[in-house]
């Protein structure tokens, strides 16, 4: 059975980004080998159609894994709160969105997640007796988490505005008998 040249294209590409995944955990520790570093630049820059940066986590996924791993919480809620910041992310059409969009939509998640991290701990705080200045602390700390999620959801809705009501071009044409016909792509 004869090989296609789309087959063998496609070989070649999961080899390549085998070989960098590879590469990825030999460099993911302390100090890597300058060789191996290198060779990961040249294969993202030799490569750029693969886009085999998105092999690795986003510096947004990467502050999403940081906020969960240091939130007080057992295990197996840890692990329902990152579906729901999937779904969160689902719901607010980070799938079909594009790269832009996207990243707000995760920054949007992510403060999301972290107002209600602060949200619980206000909430444990408050309950006891606490003095004057840690409950401004709180009160602050509370406040600016509550400014962050809503600055995230505005950025991402004016984005959403200016990218998707464009005004449409209009055309004035003249015709026969001096009428003019206005005409909206």
């Amino acid at each position: 059975m004869a090989i296609t040249t789309e087959q063998a294209i496609a070989k070649k590409e999961d080899q390549v980004r085998l070989k960098f995944a590879e590469l990825v955990v030999r460099t993911n520790k302390e100090s890597p080998r300058a060789a191996d570093v290198r060779a990961i630049s040249d294969m993202l820059n030799g490569n750029e159609s693969l886009e085999l940066w998105r092999a690795v986590h986003s510096a947004g996924q990467f502050a999403e894994m940081i906020v969960l791993e240091d939130a007080s919480a057992m295990p197996a809620i840890k692990e329902c709160w990152k579906h729901r910041m999937q779904a969160l992310r689902k719901h607010l059409g980070a799938g079909d969105a594009p790269m832009l969009e996207q990243r707000l939509i995760q920054q949007a998640a992510l403060c999301w997640l972290r107002l209600n991290l602060v949200e619980i701990r206000y909430s444990t705080v408050m309950k006891q007796s606490i003095t004057l200045t840690l409950g401004i602390y709180w009160e602050k700390r509370l406040t600016a988490a509550q400014r962050r999620f809503t600055r995230a959801c505005e950025s991402l809705a004016r984005i959403r505005k200016l990218s998707r009501n464009t005004p449409a071009l209009q055309f004035n044409i003249a015709t026969q008998g001096g009428q003019q016909v206005n005409l909206a792509k």
